[in-house]
């Protein structure tokens, strides 16, 4: 899928979900493809982070014999952040805390634009 795609999909699942206060498409390496929150923040740093936590599930869902990981939901002390993996990219969304409702939302729509 192209930046332009991703971009417009992403663009779409922000305006769907009010309290989504950010999405970032990044590559295997951590490099972001696009980013767009509702704050300032450092969006390199969130996908390195990410990509980092995809890389040591998938060394641990390998030691247990039970593959790589899928998706995760993590839940912060202000807030949430949904990662969702593929072959090439890491879709990353952050929400604050009033966005626990729409976290399945979320995730789907983002596992969703992973798999086109």
């Amino acid at each position: 899928m192209s930046k332009a795609d991703i971009e417009k999909k992403l663009a779409q699942l922000m305006d769907t979900v009010p309290e989504c206060e950010g999405l970032i498409a990044a590559d295997l390496d951590g490099k972001v493809i696009v980013g767009q929150t509702i704050t300032e923040m450092d969006h390199a740093k969130i996908a390195k982070s990410c990509v980092s936590i995809i890389k040591d599930s998938n060394t641990l869902g390998n030691n247990i014999d039970k593959g790589s990981l899928r998706n995760t939901t993590i839940e912060l002390e202000e807030g949430f952040a949904v990662l969702v993996g593929s072959d090439k990219t890491v879709l990353i969304a952050v929400a604050g805390i009033d966005g626990k409702a729409s976290l399945g939302l979320l995730k789907r729509n983002l596992i969703s634009i992973s798999k086109l």
